[in-house]
């Protein structure tokens, strides 16, 4: 559990470097900027601009309009305020990006991808500690139910022996009557067969 706690911490970290290199991305001069920073609107608007975006990219012919779509949407996908950014789409739309511009000067831009990159490993990581979680749940609460399973069992064989014993007991104290029984008519034929001698002699 400490590893996983430690994941998720590393990935908040991650986050905050994501939020200020996307700011400064957007605030810097250089290559990059030359594309028109990304306005803020309200949390009911993301989903209209991101559709917009799309758009431009499935039907505008102009490959520089399209790049810079890319980039916006990598934008607004990490952007803090949207209620739901998709890190995992901010870097697929980052990459397409990077495959239509020269980064190799854009240091800001790779420290972004490498972020992103590093938010996505971390999320697909958790992910599937949360399935492991969940499986582990899942095995724990199937051996308590039969844990418990035993346990009614266990109180069912303990009635059974109890009358068990119960009856072994009845059984003994029949078996000893049984004896002195036995006992008393052995001294009987014993002095009757002495009767019988005596009464012959």
């Amino acid at each position: 559990m400490r590893p996983l706690i430690l994941k998720i911490h590393s990935a908040v970290f991650m986050t905050g470097i994501l939020v200020f290199i996307a700011c400064s991305h957007v605030t810097n001069s250089g290559k990059v900027s030359s594309a028109p920073p990304t306005p803020p609107v309200g949390s009911d608007q993301y989903a209209q601009e991101i559709a917009e975006l799309n758009q431009v990219i499935q039907h505008n012919p102009n490959p520089d309009k399209t790049k810079k779509a890319h980039l916006k949407l990598a934008r607004l996908y990490s952007n803090h305020k949207n209620p739901r950014r998709n890190y995992q789409k901010a870097l697929s739309h980052l990459q397409v990006y990077a495959s239509l511009e020269n980064l190799a000067n854009d240091d800001e831009t790779r420290n972004w991808m490498a972020v992103l990159k590093e938010i996505d490993h971390l999320t697909k990581e958790i992910t599937t500690q949360n399935k492991r979680i969940q499986q582990l749940q899942s095995q724990l609460d199937e051996s308590k139910t039969a844990k418990l399973a035993l346990k009614t069992t266990n109180r069912k064989l303990t009635s059974e022996e109890i009358k068990l014993r119960e009856k072994n007991r009845k059984l003994e104290e029949s078996n000893q009557k049984l004896q002195k029984t036995i006992e008393m008519l052995k001294n009987l034929d014993q002095r009757l067969e002495e009767k019988r001698r005596n009464f012959n002699n």
